[in-house]
């Protein structure tokens, strides 16, 4: 059974629109049972805001909605005379054309996610996911691969939101905050007995 969220632009607290509460893979595969992952309360929230009437708009205010009017467009100025052979505007780049750069922000995101933990990119991160022979790196290795999968899917999810005009399209930064969290699990450590029948092996294979 799924369960509905409300996402939050933290620039400012506006209610962004809704979504579904994405699950902890990493936890969900432990378990056996799914489990939802962990909430940034400034980015998203399971509180439900009350009916907006048309002119209102929701705006998340120290944990509760609260609802304002729209401000009114501020009114363009005239210019005292027109200029002759004006520049044509600039086209403005279309949809595919800005969730191309948002998902761009999105690769570069978890690229660098990969290379805080040591790995060239996030491609090779993930060869690690099979590699048994050093448990640290399978362990990082399966936590990324389950990330990257459930990041792409919220990305998607998000960008046909904005395409149906279910939510505003979001900046860099809001959007990578809406993405799920990177969070990998405890390694446990083997016993005396395991660590004698495994010999250790401390360098990391080199990237292909």
């Amino acid at each position: 059974m799924s369960k509905t969220i409300y996402l939050i632009d933290p620039e400012n607290g506006l209610l962004l629109g809704e979504s579904v509460h994405p699950l902890d893979p990493v936890e969900t595969e432990r378990i056996g049972k799914p489990v939802y992952a962990l909430l940034n309360q400034s980015m998203a929230t399971e509180v439900a805001p009350p009916p907006i009437p048309t002119g209102k708009l929701a705006r998340m205010v120290r944990g509760k909605w609260v609802l304002e009017a729209i401000p009114a467009a501020p009114q363009a100025e005239q210019p005292a005379q027109p200029i002759a052979q004006a520049a044509p505007a600039p086209r403005a780049p279309t949809f595919d054309e800005r969730a191309t750069v948002l998902r761009g922000y999105v690769q570069e995101y978890m690229e660098a996610m990969a290379r805080s933990l040591g790995y060239d990119d996030i491609k090779t991160a993930v060869t690690y996911a099979d590699e048994p022979s050093v448990p640290k790196f399978q362990n990082e290795g399966r936590a990324l691969r389950a990330w990257r999968s459930l990041v792409w899917a919220a990305c998607y999810e998000l960008l046909e939101r904005v395409k149906a005009g279910d939510m505003k399209e979001p900046s860099e930064k809001t959007l990578i905050g809406l993405l799920p969290s990177l969070v990998i699990p405890t390694l446990e450590t083997p016993g005396p007995s395991e660590a004698r029948e495994t010999a250790p092996n401390n360098d990391r294979p080199a990237a292909q």
